[in-house]
């Protein structure tokens, strides 16, 4: 027992020994904070985390004109904290502009990111007074939404085939047949929202006329309101003059406001139906219509020249044999282009007598370019081919505008918009 006992002291004292034996750890940072030993301009350690100077250290710059040199002077109170420093004239002024330099291309580079980052929208919010100042609360202060619809759906499906049974048609040619689908609806909407939108819907797809089907939204403001009305959808346009007489079945948007004593009322439609009138007088229905001159049936037959108006009742006298010599194997008419189309148009000059000898005696010679001078005086002229000078070459040789002659945009006709007679013209 002596000899055991001795023995485990002699260990517990090794292990000791052993534990005293190790090297200390190093308690210093991983990253060490340093303290600033120079002026703050020439200091090459600038590390991010080390301390920064606390508002009791107070810096001033002197400048001495002496040596012309600038002293870094940093203070706590009337003690110097740090030994002062100095830096010349140059090494001042380069520094200085190195400083500005950085600072206007941080400015640049702020103003950049200020112009490319996105703004930031502020948030919308809904409070319960705004929906009741639009809509219209009741007596107890809340929205009412009343919506009752109203209407069916009628689906049918089904499938429509036929068999022929004939031997002289192919096989596949017998049977033929396909999906019949159909579908109607009638649908009737009464919707209050508040006191003030009310949505008349009425839609029907068997319906006869297209003003049968109402789709409208209506909202009516209250008195002491700058927005009276707001109509969309199936909408009236009621006149209180005759200059601008009322329309039904107008199909946009239509809003009226008042200021002080003055309502302005103004829509924005597609008109969708047609404006009739029937005057009654004397018992009997009158219809006013328009119709142009060129509609009547005397002004719709020409004769092409002189010789032909002479010789007519000569030519017809004898029906069914029209006596005359004359047969027109080819003609063009122009008339001016008023529909705007852009194929067989040009300018033209209408000439009053082209081709019209004179005649003094009731008989008219055949009509033809040599009668006059007139055509070989134009065709001869350079300008005659310039619709820009034209009307002043005409002017220049004695005709007048108008009773002479007459330049227009026309257009030529096809044969089949006109009908004419070879033998009497």
């Amino acid at each position: 027992m002596q000899y055991r006992f001795i023995w485990l002291t002699a260990v517990l004292l090794l292990s000791a020994a052993s534990a005293f034996a190790q090297p200390k750890k190093d308690s210093s940072m991983r990253f060490p904070i340093k303290d600033r030993r120079g002026d703050r301009f020439t200091w090459g350690n600038k590390n991010t985390f080390d301390l920064r100077d606390t508002g009791f250290i107070k810096q001033t710059i002197e400048y001495d004109p002496v040596t012309k040199q600038y002293f870094i002077i940093e203070k706590i109170g009337n003690q110097t904290y740090r030994r002062p420093t100095y830096l010349t004239f140059d090494e001042f002024y380069r520094l200085r502009a190195q400083q500005q330099e950085a600072e206007y291309f941080r400015k640049r580079a702020n103003a950049l990111s200020i112009l490319n980052r996105k703004v930031p929208r502020p948030k919308f919010k809904l409070f319960d007074n705004l929906f009741n100042r639009i809509m219209g609360a009741d007596s107890t202060g809340k929205v009412k939404i009343d919506i009752r619809p109203q209407g069916n759906v009628d689906i049918m499906a089904g499938y429509q085939g036929q068999n022929i049974k004939n031997p002289t048609l192919p096989e596949r040619a017998r049977k033929n047949g396909g999906f019949d689908f159909d579908m109607n609806a009638n649908l009737n909407v009464t919707a209050n929202i508040g006191e003030k939108l009310k949505l008349p819907i009425n839609y029907n797809t068997l319906a006869t006329f297209d003003f049968e089907n109402q789709l409208k939204l209506d909202y009516r403001g209250l008195d002491d309101e700058i927005i009276k009305s707001i109509e969309a959808g199936t909408i009236n346009w009621q006149s209180k003059g005759t200059l601008i007489p009322s329309t039904q079945g107008l199909f946009g948007l239509k809003t009226q406001l008042q200021f002080g004593k003055l309502f302005v009322t103004t829509a924005l439609a597609n008109q969708k139906s047609t404006k009739q009138s029937l005057a009654l007088q004397g018992g009997a229905a009158t219809t006013q219509f328009q119709k142009r001159m060129d509609d009547y049936e005397e002004n719709r037959h020409f004769l092409l020249a002189g010789y032909f108006r002479e010789n007519f009742n000569k030519a017809m006298k004898d029906l069914p044999r029209v006596n005359s010599q004359v047969q027109i194997l080819r003609m063009e008419v122009w008339v001016t282009n008023r529909t705007g189309a852009t194929t067989e148009a040009r300018d033209i000059v209408g000439l009053t007598n082209l081709g019209e000898a004179p005649s003094g005696t009731g008989t008219l010679a055949l009509t033809q370019n040599s009668a006059t001078p007139l055509y070989n005086s134009i065709i001869t002229n350079p300008s005659a081919r310039f619709p820009s000078q034209a009307t002043s070459m005409l002017i220049g040789m004695g005709l007048q505008q108008v009773t002479d002659f007459e330049k227009t945009f026309a257009r030529k006709l096809s044969p089949n918009e006109y009908y004419f007679n070879p033998q009497v013209g």
